[in-house]
């Protein structure tokens, strides 16, 4: 009998592959142009959050974030070069907040401690998307962000130990993600500009 812990765990991982694939040929066609304080944020999160889950226990529920913090790597990069470029204060705040989540991380002694800083630094890093997409919808594909919902919910339900620790991170993306894909597909209908 297969568990079904692997076998979500598995759908989830494959999830994340089409959504970079699709992400990656959007980046390189010129379409998308993901805004790298958010990835840069995202990579270092999503890594972080990957090994505390796989100590608590989370099995095949953390190999989602694993390889999410892999490719968001490579996005980051991509971004310096074929991302937005128009960086603002609120940006460099975002970024800081990410980073200070990261440093008050270092000084948090129990992992639920460490999740909650760091899913509320989450918040900090998407919100550079989320303005972004807001002025430019048409400079983000959705594929992704709508994989996400339902890769990191998938997630939450392969995890082997499912506790806040371990499931409250992957809950809050699919959440924050799911309000992106709404607000940039709303922004799109009222432009009259429904693609990707």
């Amino acid at each position: 009998m297969v568990d079904y812990h692997i076998v979500l765990g598995v759908v989830s991982v494959i999830l994340a592959l089409v959504g970079y694939a699709t992400y990656f040929r959007s980046i390189f066609k010129g379409e998308t142009k993901p805004h790298a304080f958010t990835w840069i944020a995202f990579t270092l999160i999503d890594g972080t959050i990957f090994f505390i889950q796989l100590a608590e226990g989370g099995g095949p529920g953390s190999w989602v974030l694993g390889v999410a913090a892999f490719f968001a790597a490579f996005v980051s990069v991509l971004a310096l070069s074929r991302g937005e470029r128009d960086v603002r204060a609120i940006d460099w705040a975002c970024l800081a907040g990410a980073v200070l989540g990261l440093v008050l991380w270092l000084g948090t002694e129990s992992p639920l401690g460490a999740v909650l800083v760091l899913t509320v630094t989450n918040l900090f890093a998407v919100a550079p998307t989320f303005r972004k997409s807001f002025v430019k919808p048409d400079e983000e594909s959705m594929v992704i962000w709508a994989l996400d919902v339902v890769k990191f919910s998938m997630s939450v339900f392969a995890l082997e130990s499912r506790t806040l620790t371990t499931a409250l991170f992957p809950a809050s993306i699919a959440i924050s993600n799911g309000a992106l894909v709404v607000m940039v597909l709303l922004r799109r209908q009222k432009l009259g500009r429904l693609s990707r």
